[in-house]
């Protein structure tokens, strides 16, 4: 692993293997891009984009006894929320994790995390909520936003001295930074850190900026056309997921939107940042990082070499989604 020191922000590179070179795929991932062989033009359907915002079947790393996985439901600030709450057999310091899925704002599901998220709760002993927040465009912004700042405010309510950590992957992750801008304005200082997998931050951003530079991922010549597609596919995504997200009053442009444009970084928690080096939203997630480390807020990055988007709850595949475990694992009893 190599780590580097650029302008306060600590950067990791994590191989693939030891005998594989950067800038290619992980030979897992390149068999499940075959469809990117040819350009590939993303349904519109909203039924067909839900379906593809599921995670596959997800064999479970722990018995039933281990985490106990209870359905709740939260009601604060006149709004209703199921959450999944997970509980280790043994819970150790006044800390809880509050997640959110991603699923391009319009799809995804708890459950997408649910393995992850129990074996991060057996190690850490920290418990877990997963949050079911309202999905556009029946619920476009900041509904769900508003419904993960209920969650906050219904846990402090009921324990002023709880430390939190707020996490999520992707559009989550989106959502969580916007949840714990929004705390820290109303003068609450319990969401202790930040931990992001993969985060949209900039939704909507102009398609020939540098945030969008295909250039920006050197990869070998017999994988480019493939990559080069699916980079492709995410500016689709990307266009359709803002379009169903934001109601007409609200911009893609505002801070609350588009965690890289918000001014109050300095009062961000510390923050964890993993993600792929052929993620497309990568170059947005280190512009985020920069700026954080910019305003003299802990920052790590951890990229991960050879991955794609959305890999972090698949701990049955990859070994880079159980190391995700262990680093929000570490970053939670390191806070105890």
């Amino acid at each position: 692993m190599d780590v580097e020191h650029v302008d306060g922000l600590t950067k990791m590179i994590k191989p693939i293997a030891a005998n594989i070179a950067a800038g290619q795929f992980d030979p897992l991932v390149l068999k499940t891009l075959g469809d990117f062989a040819k350009p590939v033009t993303l349904d519109t359907s909203l039924a067909d984009l839900r379906a593809g915002s599921l995670t596959p079947p997800i064999k479970d790393a722990l018995d039933e006894q281990a985490v106990q996985v209870t359905d709740a439901v939260i009601t604060a600030q006149n709004r209703t929320i199921n959450v999944e709450w997970l509980t280790p057999q043994t819970v150790i310091g006044n800390q809880v994790l509050v997640y959110f899925h991603g699923g391009a704002f319009y799809g995804g599901e708890p459950a997408n995390n649910t393995a992850l998220l129990k074996l991060v709760a057996d190690r850490s002993h920290c418990e877990i909520l997963n949050v079911d927040y309202s999905l556009a465009p029946e619920n476009p912004a900041p509904a769900g936003i508003l419904d993960g700042l209920a969650v906050i405010q219904s846990l402090l309510k009921d324990n002023p001295n709880l430390q939190i950590a707020i996490a999520g992957d992707s559009a989550g992750a989106n959502i969580a930074t916007a949840v714990a801008s929004i705390n820290r304005q109303l003068g609450n200082e319990q969401i202790n850190q930040q931990l992001l997998l993969y985060p949209v931050t900039a939704p909507g951003c102009d398609h020939d900026s540098a945030l969008w530079d295909v250039n920006a991922f050197p990869i070998v010549a017999d994988q480019q056309t493939r990559f080069k597609n699916y980079h492709d596919l995410f500016k689709q995504l990307d266009t359709v997921m803002t379009n169903y997200y934001l109601p007409t009053y609200l911009s893609a442009d505002s801070p609350l939107i588009s965690p890289l444009l918000q001014t109050d970084l300095a009062a961000a928690p510390d923050t964890v940042i993993m993600v792929g080096e052929f993620d497309p939203f990568r170059p947005q997630a280190w512009a985020y990082a920069q700026r954080l480390a910019q305003s003299d807020v802990a920052t790590t990055f951890i990229q991960y070499q050879g991955m794609n988007h959305a890999f972090g709850p698949l701990i049955d595949r990859y070994w880079q989604a159980r190391d995700v475990a262990d680093v929000l694992t570490e970053r939670l009893v390191s806070a105890f």
